[in-house]
This record gives C-alpha cells, structure tokens and sequence, in this order.
C-alpha cells in the first residue's frame, strides 16, 4: 500500500484516498525503511522471516507473509497483532 513511488500517480491517489499530504506518505515511508528497522523489536524478530522481508517494500513485504488464504482484512489484523509490541513503552529505537 505504501510503496508507490513517490510523484506517482499512484501516490497522489493514495493521498488523496487517505486525505493525507505527500509529506505525510514521505515520512511514512522513511519510518517504515528507517525507523521501524532500527527498532529492538524488529531486531528480534527479523530473522523469523525467510527469505528476508524487502526492507524497501515494506509494509507490503510484511503482508505478503501473512496467510495468503486469509482475506485483506485479517492479513491486517495478524500484522497489528504482530506489530502490537510496538505500541508499548520499550520498544523505542535502538
């Protein structure tokens, strides 16, 4: 969802979709290639997922390996219930 291009026509669409400035998509995207990999969260569940996640594709690389069977909706709730560590005091960046 996050890995069109910037200046796209896809990302404008995702903006616009999402109400959000294309600044906004551009910090997204930098937490999700920067700051969520330099979490001690992710540090300790990276290697859990083989082969590795495209750390430049995410958060759809992590999606994609979620249950396939399942429908988009409970893809989502298996990553938030992943990423659920995240939202508690301690998981800071390292």
């Amino acid at each position: 969802m996050l890995v069109s291009p910037p200046g796209s026509a896809s990302a404008q669409a995702l903006c616009d979709q999402l109400r959000i400035a294309p600044v906004t998509l551009k910090r997204w995207r930098k937490w999700w290639c920067e700051g969520f990999v330099a979490t001690a969260f992710w540090q300790s569940v990276r290697d859990r997922f083989l082969p590795p996640l495209a750390i430049g594709q995410l958060p759809r690389s992590l999606l994609e390996r979620f249950d396939a069977a399942d429908s988009i909706q409970d893809r989502f709730a298996q990553a938030l219930r992943f990423l659920a560590p995240l939202s508690v005091s301690g998981a800071s960046v390292r």
